[in-house]
């Protein structure tokens, strides 16, 4: 192909050939690289022109070598048949195997050898070409085979050398404009570097630096540090432990202004390198800042555990002087009503009562704040005894029916069927909650009912989540006041002119004795339509605890008429009558009840004396014009007991107090129904409300009676109280007189 004469050693051409480009002393960009080879393998191949085909993309592929008067760009379809081939192809004229686009770049020559090129960022092919046709030889085929290798290989360099380049120019970039001065100290001395943050710290050129320069740099940056021998001993630790690291090494400097440099250091290991990477990070703000917070935090529990031991201590002065703030307080109570059963004018009578009711007041003011001290100095203890539920709220609105009376508020209460009658808890903390809660109802509440319900909302095993609801037709609260109610020292109402009273500890005592039982309050309210306070609370039932009452023979089946114009109220005696196993009829009215009198037979009607149009009394005498001989039961309350009761107390069988007591309603039902009653003429059930003074039956003055007692007032309180009950008493000043007196 050369010289059809002259033979030719084609391996001696492909060392050559390779030996070229293996002579490049540095890199070059791999077009050039291409070029120079070029017109070395166009010499050794003897072909007539050799072009370089380079695919860019899917969509292009350019002429990189080949001479003058070839297209720039041609369609990358022309080299997709050579894809995936990785031996040199030959072709002849006509050249019909081609693809046309490449028939462009060969149109004057006979014979084509074509070495196709794919590696991973380069693809395209290398075109020999000559003007005459020629018979490929073992050797040749050889020769080109050589070259394609050599050409695969530049490739791959170019490759390799691009990503590394790429690499270089991030890394370089990321290391110069980080805010960290970072330096890179190498083990074999040759290739120590710092970036600019680091070389304006060290004070020297940034890059490549020879180790001592930064060595030195680094010690003069050590050696003006405030705490030069903390970092020197903390150096020493660090480079004799076995990782050689640390991200937490604090560089102090006052001058020439306050500095603080964290310092991170670690070993970098490889195949071919180590050293010691260094990062110097400027934290002067934000360690100043922590600083300052950790002082500021100081200050805070410091002061807060100043705060907390005065408040413990005043709570624990204020527990411990429970007894003797009490005392003195019941000395004044018992002896300002020891002083009303003295004879007395009606105004001396009239101070005296005044003096009373302030001490009352005062005493419930002192209860609150000692019970409040109490459980803010963590005193508080709740005691686990069994009682019965509806006897405390009972307790609860007897203590509080004169209030509700003045206003005339209905006092009504519910026991969900579910709950069990005999429980287990602190009875005086539970009875304290109610007290507040219905308390607070009644100062808010001008008109209409107040209703506790109880139910259960849980059950596991004995122990049981009670739901508590006391509503109230009152006032209402505000929803942006609501936030107050739980609060200690916090009333709805804290101006001067407030209206209601009242220490605004109340809530908040209930709300944390609520949480001791493992519970929870809220509250939910409309202004002018009422307010519902609910908690809940996790008490165990008595294992041994009374069942609900069995249904009484005598009761069972019976008919009731119950007239109330109160439906509430109607409701639960209708409830507790279905319970005992009757059947009721309701009213809330007279005219009604007697539409349904004249309708049905009944047994026994019990009737609300409080009613428009007709009252109680009024409905027993149209009721007696027909039947004289069915028992009517007469509701009331004791300040509302009618004023011709005494004229009219033929009419009934008996008569009940508001709120009607569970146990009452029953034993009066029970004994005015049962078959063998005793009948008498004048018999009425009537609980009046004063009490006897009269001395006691003789039988009881036998009684021995010791009392216990301190202080002296109290002494003569108690002495006196008993004496006017008919006992007598003898008294000691302490417990030891006391065991001494038990033993005589």
């Amino acid at each position: 192909m050369i010289a059809k004469d002259e033979p030719v050693n084609w391996a001696k051409r492909a060392l050559k050939f390779i030996c070229g480009l293996s002579q490049v002393e540095k890199y070059q960009a791999w077009i050039t690289i291409m070029s120079d080879s070029m017109v070395q393998l166009k010499a050794l191949s003897g072909a007539t022109q050799v072009i370089v085909v380079k695919q860019d993309d899917e969509l292009t592929a350019r002429v990189i070598f080949g001479g003058e008067g070839l297209p720039e760009l041609i369609d990358p379809a022309g080299i997709l048949p050579f894809d995936g081939e990785r031996q040199p192809l030959y072709y002849h004229s006509p050249f019909t195997e081609l693809d046309t686009g490449l028939n462009v770049l060969i149109k004057e020559a006979k014979s084509v050898a074509i070495l196709p090129i794919k590696e991973s960022t380069i693809k395209g092919c290398v075109i020999l070409s000559w003007d005459q046709p020629f018979t490929t030889t073992p050797d040749f085929n050889e020769f080109l085979e050589a070259c394609l290798i050599r050409i695969r290989e530049t490739c791959r360099l170019a490759s390799t050398f691009y990503s590394l380049e790429e690499l270089k120019i991030r890394f370089n970039t990321i290391l110069q404009t980080v805010p960290q001065g970072i330096a890179f100290v190498g083990n074999s001395g040759n290739n120590s570097w710092v970036n600019h943050k680091a070389a304006d710290l060290f004070n020297i050129p940034p890059g490549h630096v020879t180790p001592a320069q930064l060595s030195e740099a680094m010690h003069q940056l050590r050696e003006r540090a405030d705490n030069r021998e903390e970092i020197l001993k903390k150096g020493n630790e660090i480079f004799s432990s076995k990782y050689r690291k640390t991200d937490d090494w604090k560089w102090i400097y006052s001058k020439p202004e306050i500095t603080i440099l964290n310092v991170r250091c670690r070993p970098t290991i490889s195949e071919y390198t180590s050293g010691m990477l260094w990062i110097f990070e400027d934290i002067t703000s934000d360690y100043l800042s922590e600083q300052r917070l950790k002082d500021l935090n100081f200050e805070l529990e410091e002061k807060k555990r100043l705060a907390e031991e005065r408040d413990k201590s005043k709570s624990e002065f204020l527990a411990n002087m429970s007894h003797e703030i009490r005392t003195p307080m019941n000395g004044v109570i018992g002896m300002t009503s020891l002083l009303s059963r003295t004879a007395l004018d009606e105004e001396q009578f009239d101070y005296v009562e005044s003096i009373r009711i302030s001490a009352e007041s005062l005493l419930e003011i002192i209860n609150e704040i000692l019970d409040f001290s109490k459980i803010e100095s963590g005193k508080l203890e709740l005691e686990e005894h069994p009682f019965i539920l509806n006897k405390i709220i009972e307790e609860t609105y007897d203590l509080l029916s004169a209030k509700a009376g003045e206003k005339n508020i209905e006092l009504l209460y519910d026991i969900d069927p579910d709950v069990p009658l005999e429980i287990i808890g602190d009875v005086t903390r539970i009875r304290q909650i109610i007290v507040n809660l219905v308390g607070n109802a009644i100062k808010f509440t001008d008109r209409g009912e107040i209703l506790t319900t109880v139910k259960v909302e849980h059950t596991t095993a004995s122990l049981y989540t009670l739901k508590f609801a006391v509503k109230d037709s009152g006032i209402g609260i505000p929803e942006d006041k609501m936030h107050k109610l739980f609060s200690s020292f916090s009333q709805v109402d804290s101006s001067t002119t407030r209206k209601y009273g009242g220490t605004g500890l109340g809530l908040a005592i209930s709300a944390r004795l609520i949480e001791r039982m493992s519970g929870k309050i809220w509250v939910e309210s409309e202004v002018g339509t009422g307010t519902t306070f609910s908690f809940t609370i996790q008490i165990s039932a008595s294992p041994q605890r009374a069942e609900h009452d069995p249904i009484e023979q005598s009761l069972a089946k019976k008919r009731i008429l119950l007239v109330d114009d109160n439906i509430t109220s109607l409701q639960i005696l209708k409830s507790r009558c279905t319970a005992l196993g009757m059947h009721p009829v309701t009213c809330n009215n007279g005219g009604d009840a007697l539409a349904a009198f004249s309708e049905n037979q009944f047994d026994i009607a019990v009737i609300d004396e409080l009613m428009p149009e007709m009252n109680g009394i009024e409905l027993a005498k149209s009721i007696r014009k027909t039947d004289q001989q069915m028992p009517l039961v007469l509701l009331c309350t004791s300040r509302q007991l009618p004023k011709d009761l005494k004229n009219n107390q033929a009419l009934f069988a008996g008569i009940l107090e508001k709120p009607v007591k569970q146990a009452n309603f029953k034993t009066l039902l029970t004994e005015k129904l049962s078959k063998n009653r005793t009948e008498k003429k004048d018999g009425i059930t009537l609980r009046t409300a004063i009490k006897d003074t009269e001395p006691a039956a003789p039988v009881l003055q036998k009684l021995s009676i010791l009392v216990a007692e301190d202080n002296l007032i109290n002494q003569k309180i108690i002495t006196k109280t008993l004496s006017n009950l008919g006992y007598g008493c003898d008294v000691v000043s302490n417990g030891l007189e006391a065991l001494s007196s038990f033993e005589r």
